[in-house]
């Protein structure tokens, strides 16, 4: 094996190059394996959207916003103790949830989908087109811990975006990135 010192100048530079970019590929990787972690398992509280569906809860009753802006929102600790004053108040689940109601505290959620700052997604937009929920989120309603079931990169929704009928009109980088 030749040793470095031998190497012309050129060589090292390639080589160094070489080896910064090989570090570069793998600290990318490691960024996107972390980013596509869920967030499931370091929730604050075991909430069960499969329990609230079983029970009739449709996802607009506590996603308000997703039919009216671009976030679907988190509904409020005030909205969840409106039922759990009276359900399931034995549940040291819903008793962790009664600590934030009396603290006054919202309830620090981990994002499960996360997009780019650069990117612009709408949620009314979506529904209002006839977009389903488990389009992106999967089947939701059957789960007990929500993790992402996509990779909801720029290649899931050019594909999605390319079945639509309007599909020359969102094919425009403006749709997403403003």
């Amino acid at each position: 094996m030749r040793r470095l010192g031998s190497l012309s100048l050129r060589q090292r530079l390639i080589l160094g190059v070489a080896v910064l970019g090989a570090g570069a590929l793998l600290v990318a990787l490691l960024a996107i394996v972390i980013a596509q972690t869920s967030a499931a398992d370091e929730q604050p509280l075991a909430f069960s959207h499969k329990t609230h569906a079983q029970n009739g809860i449709q996802c607009q009753f506590c996603h308000t916003g997703v039919a009216k802006g671009p976030v679907a929102g988190i509904p409020s600790v005030e909205k969840c103790m409106g039922c759990h004053t009276y359900i399931a108040t034995d549940s040291p689940e819903i008793q962790k949830l009664q600590g934030y109601w009396e603290r006054q505290e919202p309830i620090p959620w981990k994002r499960v989908n996360v997009q780019p700052s650069y990117v612009y997604f709408n949620h009314s937009s979506h529904i209002a087109a006839g977009v389903s929920c488990g389009s992106c989120h999967g089947a939701v309603a059957e789960m007990d811990v929500v993790e992402p079931v996509v990779n909801m990169n720029m290649g899931f929704c050019l594909d999605c975006h390319a079945e639509q009928e309007n599909k020359d009109a969102l094919w425009d980088c403006t749709v997403c990135h403003r």
